[in-house]
């Protein structure tokens, strides 16, 4: 046993290598990064290889490497540090099936409803790939049957397995969820936010990672009554995200055309190119240009293009 202990040991640590290597180069590797200082034959010097204190604790999580995990939490390291898709180590700890290393963060205080950019908690994770042990883990530690996800998905509409859904529909009967309202709860927030914003008693803050903006939530997703009191309070109808995608991309990609309607009585930059399509030197996905085109023309009554009747 002792043996298998020490092989599994030395695999871990080799896994953890393996990952460090991959985050060479890496977005991550390039931000918040502490130096490393080499010894060699010709004495000490700092090494070209930087890796986030992050990086290193994601990667110590990842290989189930306790003893390092630990040692980095005493240093400072945040046990809830993220990616750059949002991913914590409670998230891919609960994707790898590592029930250890999900109660050893659990109880360290690693943040069970935290989602990632997506909005997926760890429950939803767990639920997903069929982890009943670990999402009945998750759930008598506090995680939310009732959270939603950008996709205004409960952890039991991601469930593949006959088991979760009994566990969580279980679950959502007992604290008396009503699922309806919890998928709502969302735009139900984002309204209220917007109200204060109004009313000049609130912020409205870019998502860290995405630098999404809530008129780009509100656009994608088709919160009208949102993105009306949004519009209200004057903001940037052309902001961009990481992406480079505008609100109008949102709306576009996800078939909203009441919100492009909306936009485009808003003044919003119809002409604007995102990150991702700017080498096919076109805006919009192909899916949508008719949408784009009947609204073009919709506000340009003088336009005379000879395809308005068929758009619209």
């Amino acid at each position: 046993m002792a043996a298998t202990d020490h092989s599994r040991s030395e695999a871990a640590k080799q896994r953890r290598q393996d990952q460090l290597q991959r985050w060479l180069g890496s977005e991550t590797d390039q931000t918040g990064s502490e130096s490393r200082e080499i010894s060699s034959g010709s004495g000490t010097r700092r090494a070209k290889v930087r890796f986030a204190q992050g990086a290193v604790f994601m990667a110590a999580c990842s290989a189930g490497d306790r003893e390092e995990v630990a040692a980095l939490l005493r240093q400072g390291a945040d046990i809830n540090h993220a990616n750059v898709d949002g991913l914590t180590a409670l998230h891919q700890a609960c994707i790898d099936e590592n029930a250890e290393m999900v109660q050893f963060l659990v109880e360290n205080g690693s943040d069970v409803n935290r989602g990632d950019n997506e909005g997926w908690t760890p429950l939803h994770a767990a639920a997903s790939c069929g982890f009943i042990q670990i999402a009945k883990y998750l759930i008598e530690h506090g995680a939310h049957v009732g959270a939603v996800n950008s996709e205004g998905e409960l952890p039991l509409d991601v469930a593949t397995e006959d088991a979760m859904e009994r566990l969580l529909k279980a679950e959502i009967k007992k604290q008396g969820i009503d699922v309806d309202t919890a998928r709502k709860e969302e735009e139900r927030i984002m309204l209220r936010d917007a109200m204060a914003v109004l009313a000049g008693d609130g912020t409205l803050t870019p998502h860290p990672n995405t630098k999404a903006t809530a008129l780009h939530v509100a656009a994608a997703k088709g919160y009208i009554e949102v993105l009306k009191v949004l519009l209200q309070c004057r903001v940037d109808v052309d902001s961009s995200d990481t992406d480079g995608w505008t609100p109008l991309h949102a709306a576009a990609h996800w078939g909203q055309e009441e919100v492009c309607s909306l936009l485009v009585d808003n003044m919003c930059d119809m002409g604007a190119v995102n990150n991702v399509v700017r080498a096919r030197r076109t805006s919009f996905p192909s899916a949508v240009q008719s949408v784009i085109g009947a609204l073009a023309c919709a506000i340009t009554d003088h336009c005379g293009c000879p395809c308005r009747d068929k758009h619209l």
